[in-house]
């Protein structure tokens, strides 16, 4: 018997986590990394078991993540003491508690083998684990007893119920993971292409198939395909080990925060062109779209046990050259695609025409030939009539994603192949450059059939779009220049001209598309950062954009492209913006833009007799600018907010809208500071400020608008009294604001930036700040700004994904920002951000 001692054991985790250390930089296998921690941990806990007094009957078995030998530095070692009965319970108790001495994360259990059965049938986890079961310790005879008895028994009982349920948890870990392989911060474990996906393949190939280790793939996949799938999997496990050691602690998330840090561990270093960190994703993408091909082919074989099929057999030609048979097209002559490489487009043609997969036959055909689709394949005109022909029908998307993944697209496209795997970083985007694109591309036929009613609209434009190709095109290309760093508008217009050259399309068509891409951010950008109610913002941007039609075009477009950038950045608030920026526009371009004489005079029919002389004195006391950009409703609201005011000293409102976004309207008599101190109340109570609107009356008399984005998510029963008490107190009674201030929470690969433009107003400067967010800074960026004479106006505040980007209208007195005053502002609100 081997003897611990108590030092020996309390030491166990940081003896073997400096030995692991070390043998990281060594060691460039990933199964070797993991087996040779397993192997410490086995030797750990055998000496721990033989300590506590661990006897014939009895055996320590490792199930999971350990049992399969894959241990991470700070994976869960899960285990499990087996016996005949409960007459060991004193023993397994004293097992544990001298594991828990090891300051490691264990997960334990104590089963016969009737209980060990009925737990695996009760929970899929617990079966999920309890199929990679390995001897660690203890009774070697009663560890073969197991496996002949027990394991067959939760392996092989309803093998049907076990095969659906994992492809459902795999299809929802997905969703929940970002659904694609091409995260910039991936998931390795539980994202597309990650390490689960591996197990998911091991452990149904297990039950369907009877699959006892990974090298037994060989006879369903082949050797080339076996060794590609290993190398994938050993990549990731690397990779996720240097992760945990990084990072400290368990961790399968490849954020920015040790993405440099990870790349240098695995061997990456800068080239001239890309980062240690882009470099080792590109590579990271690879390896990943392998283990999602290959673990998907394993899980066809696995469910075809179990799923009926109709086969026909019947053969039904398409085309002289195509057919279809069993359900797939098939090439009909052999030698067809070397001797016309043209027709590979034709074949994808065919497959958005029909919906009909390809053979895989007439796939590694199309793989085979790749090399053919050269300068002259790109210049055919049949090609190109096909490629166009595809942009037209009904599955765009389905087709460029195929063309994509087979290689054909960066082949017929280089501009777009370059764009493969590309990392760029810019905030907020959560792809590669190329999968942002065709997600854009989805998003935008989706529209066509969505029964969401916040996408109707633009449903309903862009089923009136004509030429509905060039809209793809646009797409498609808009983010082509990338290739060559981040400043890529121009080169990649010149790119766009060459492709425009090739696909000889009329003048007009590529008019259009340059247009779209020339200006694919200007659209999201004035939504963003301007004021649609501003006439000098809808002149300058209608001019640029020139017609209805064009108009209609950028806003579908610009939708594809926000909806693209993460799952979660097209929000409620975001679509509101863009739509508002759209129909103020559409309404300057029809000519129907109200004359401000009107407008008054008909909200003055609005009121009963009485109210007219305090109402008309309301009007002209307000801004200009305050009648253009409130609708009718809020006006008459806002004008009984000031009457209370007069009396009472304040008074609020607050106004939900249909897409849940709070607008707070606040009146009070102006006084220094005011709409710091509101918005530092407001980010105190965790409201989320998207915009801030500031109006001043000649009385005195101010009204501040704040609209929060997350009122929904944090409303409660009190809320609205809660803030309205809060609120009177700081601006009536002087009350100090109490400002809670965090430090941003991670690292992201974005910088400080602050800018004063001048030009884009004729009355305002606009003040663009964009930072790392923490709690405070909304607060602290406008205390520097009160503090230093400057009045904002009005704000556009962006927040998301850890991020800060707002734009202030501000004014000196009643003129623009100049000279040194503004500098030394500056200076204090980089002091700030930094």
């Amino acid at each position: 018997m081997t003897d611990l001692s108590d030092i020996q054991v309390k030491d166990a985790r940081g003896r073997i986590f400096d030995e692991i250390r070390t043998i990281f930089r060594k060691e460039k296998s990933g199964r070797r990394l993991t087996g040779l921690l397993t192997g410490r941990i086995d030797s750990l806990l055998s000496g721990i078991f033989s300590s506590a007094g661990g006897t014939d009957g009895v055996v320590l078995i490792a199930t999971g993540g350990y049992g399969r030998g894959e241990m991470a530095p700070f994976s869960d070692i899960d285990i499990m003491v087996f016996a005949p009965d409960k007459s060991q319970a004193g023993l397994a108790e004293r097992i544990f508690y001298s594991l828990w001495d090891t300051g490691l994360e264990i997960s334990h259990s104590f089963r016969t083998a009737e209980e060990t059965i009925e737990e695996a049938f009760k929970d899929i986890k617990t079966r999920t684990s309890l199929l990679e079961t390995r001897y660690v310790a203890g009774d070697k005879e009663l560890y073969d007893s197991f496996r002949k008895k027990v394991y067959p028994e939760i392996a092989f009982r309803r093998q049907k119920e076990f095969v659906r349920e994992k492809l459902q948890e795999m299809e929802k870990r997905h969703q929940g993971t970002g659904d694609s392989v091409y995260l910039l911060e991936p998931h390795i474990k539980e994202g597309e292409g990650g390490l689960r996906d591996f197990h998911t393949a091991y452990w149904l190939a297990k039950v369907a198939l009877k699959i006892d280790t990974p090298s037994d793939f060989f006879g369903l996949l082949g050797a080339y395909d076996l060794r590609r799938f290993l190398g994938a999997y050993d990549f990731l496990l690397r990779t996720r080990f240097g992760l945990h050691l990084e990072s400290n602690r368990r961790n399968d998330i490849l954020s920015f925060e040790f993405q440099r840090s990870v790349a240098a561990g695995l061997g990456f270093r800068d080239s001239q062109k890309f980062s240690a960190s882009e470099r080792m994703l590109r590579y990271y993408y690879l390896k990943s779209r392998v283990m999602q091909e290959i673990s998907r082919q394993i899980l066809i074989a696995c469910s075809k046990s179990y799923v009926k099929t109709f086969r026909s057999f019947f053969v039904r030609k398409i085309t002289e050259e195509f057919s279809l048979s069993g359900g797939k097209l098939i090439m009909s002559k052999e030698g067809l695609l070397r001797r016309n490489p043209a027709k590979v487009i034709e074949c994808f043609y065919l497959f958005s025409k029909t919906g009909k997969k390809f053979s895989e036959a007439l796939k590694e055909n199309i793989k085979s030939n790749l090399v053919r689709l050269d300068g002259r394949v790109r210049n055919s005109p049949e090609a190109v009539r096909y490629f166009l022909e595809i942009l037209k029908s009904d599955r765009v998307y389905e087709t460029l994603r195929e063309m994509h993944e087979t290689g054909v697209l960066g082949r017929f496209l280089p501009e777009f192949g370059a764009l493969s795997l590309l990392v760029v970083h810019e905030p907020y985007h959560m792809y590669t450059v190329d999968e942002h694109t065709l997600i854009a591309i989805r998003n935008l036929e989706r529209l066509r059939t969505t029964t969401y009613k916040k996408l109707e609209e633009l449903g309903s434009v862009l089923k009136k779009t004509a030429d509905i190709e060039c809209l793809y095109m646009a797409i498609l290309f808009h983010d082509i220049g990338k290739a060559v760093g981040r400043h890529h508008e121009e080169e990649g217009y010149k790119r766009l001209k060459g492709i425009m050259e090739r696909f000889n399309l009329d003048r007009a068509k590529r008019i259009k598309i340059e247009l779209l891409v020339r200006n694919h951010v200007r659209m999201s950008m004035t939504a963003l950062k301007r004021e649609a109610s501003d006439i000098e913002v809808i002149t300058r941007f209608a001019d640029a954009v020139g017609d209805r039609e064009t108009l209609d075009a950028l806003y579908l477009i610009t939708y594809a492209d926000m909806s693209a950038v993460n799952p979660d950045f097209w929000t409620s608030w975001r679509a509101y913006l863009l739509k508002d920026l759209y129909l103020h526009t559409a309404e300057y371009l029809s000519g129907l833009r109200e004359d401000g004489e009107e407008h008054i005079s008909g909200l003055l029919s609005l009121v009963s007799e009485k109210d007219v002389p305090a109402f008309e004195s309301f009007i002209r006391e307000m801004p200009g600018r305050y009648i253009l950009s409130t609708s009718k409703r809020k006006v008459m609201d806002d004008f009984r907010l000031v009457e209370n005011v007069k009396k009472e000293s304040f008074d609020m409102r607050i106004d939900i809208g249909p897409d849940g976004i709070a607008e707070l309207s606040v009146s009070a008599e102006d006084c220094p500071g005011l709409f710091s101190r509101i918005v530092g109340f407001l980010s105190s109570k965790g409201l989320n400020i998207v915009e801030g609107r500031l109006f001043t009356g000649k009385n005195g008399i101010v009204i501040d608008k704040a609209s929060v984005s997350n009122w929904k998510e944090i409303w409660w029963d009190g809320l609205s009294g809660d803030l309205e008490e809060g609120l009177r107190k700081i601006i009536v009674h002087d009350m100090p604001v109490n400002v809670v201030r965090r430090e941003k929470k991670a690292e992201v690969p974005f910088g400080v930036f602050i800018e004063l433009d001048n030009e884009a107003s004729d009355e305002f400067s606009l003040l663009e700040v964009f930072s790392p967010d923490r709690m405070g800074l909304l607060y602290d960026i406008s205390d520097v700004m009160f503090k230093a004479g400057i009045n904002i106006v009005s704000a556009r505040i962006n927040t998301d994904g850890g991020l800060v980007h707002d734009v202030f209208y501000v004014q000196s007195g009643k003129s623009k920002l100049t000279g040194e005053s503004a500098l030394e502002t500056l200076s204090e609100i980089w002091a700030v951000l930094k």
